[in-house]
């Protein structure tokens, strides 16, 4: 009977270990989502990938790299899309959803990557 509640508490103390000490059943961080508006001026279309180069100035002759190949996306307020985006072209005014992740091929080395695109309406003026 002793070696049997041994067993229990044993099981007990891992699943407790594994879960955190918490009752949720999900360990770890919530994925960081951090929202940028720009435009895109620069569009890269190729076979399998899609990237763009992104700014805050619609004239701005290059921008920020990214690549929105895996990215959800919509038009405006409009339904979420599976990829690729269909919506974007040189101009298109836009607001993505940026995350930092890490690199499985570097541990401990982040970088940033696109989860989801939104194509928005032109801006007056």
């Amino acid at each position: 009977m002793k070696a049997r509640m041994a067993g229990l508490v044993a099981i007990a103390l891992v699943a407790t270990a594994c879960n955190g000490g918490g009752s949720a059943g999900v360990g770890g961080p919530d994925l960081q989502i951090e929202r940028r508006s720009g435009f895109a001026v620069i569009v890269d279309e190729s076979a399998d990938t899609i990237e763009i180069g992104f700014s805050a100035d619609r004239d701005s002759e290059s921008g920020e790299a990214f690549d929105v190949t895996a990215a959800l996306w919509r038009i405006g307020d409009g339904p979420w899309n599976e990829p690729p985006v269909t919506c974007i072209s040189k101009g298109q005014r836009l607001e993505m959803g940026i995350s930092s992740i890490q690199n499985e091929a570097r541990p401990g080395l982040l970088k940033e990557r696109v989860i989801w695109v939104s194509c928005l309406p032109p801006t007056d003026g």
